[in-house]
């Protein structure tokens, strides 16, 4: 809730870190992975194995993209708009074109469908 209000992301490392921590200590894997996920996409740290995970597996050198980046391109693969992607990463719509021009140049594409025809390609190599 505090990331979705835009407050300053250093508000919400405090809560953050304690839902990781309860959720180590109860064992709930999949909701520590959310957590790590959240925090990452608002570019928060935590302690933890989960919080430097890059977004579904993509290594940054295949496709020479930063992992922000490659957050924005995962999705840009789902068919999100600017404003999608900048609710998402806690970014503004601006940032979020940014980020989408600096992708379609560097895999030479002009399109967000070509883009993420890269990427799919991409993935499909990679697994």
């Amino acid at each position: 809730a505090l990331l979705a209000r835009r407050t300053a992301a250093g508000e919400a490392t405090a809560p953050l870190a304690a839902a990781a921590a309860t959720a180590d200590q109860l064992g709930a894997g999949a909701l520590r992975h959310e957590i790590g996920a959240l925090a990452a996409r608002a570019r928060i740290t935590l302690d933890g194995p989960d919080d430097e995970a890059e977004p579904d597996g993509w290594p940054a050198e295949r496709l020479d993209l930063t992992p922000r980046e490659q957050q924005v391109l995962d999705l840009l693969v789902e068919g999100a708009t600017n404003r999608e992607i900048g609710e998402t990463l806690f970014i503004s719509q601006k940032t979020a074109s940014v980020h989408v021009s600096n992708i379609m140049a560097k895999l030479g594409v002009s399109t967000r469908v070509q883009a993420a025809a890269v990427a799919d390609r991409a993935r499909a190599e990679g697994a």
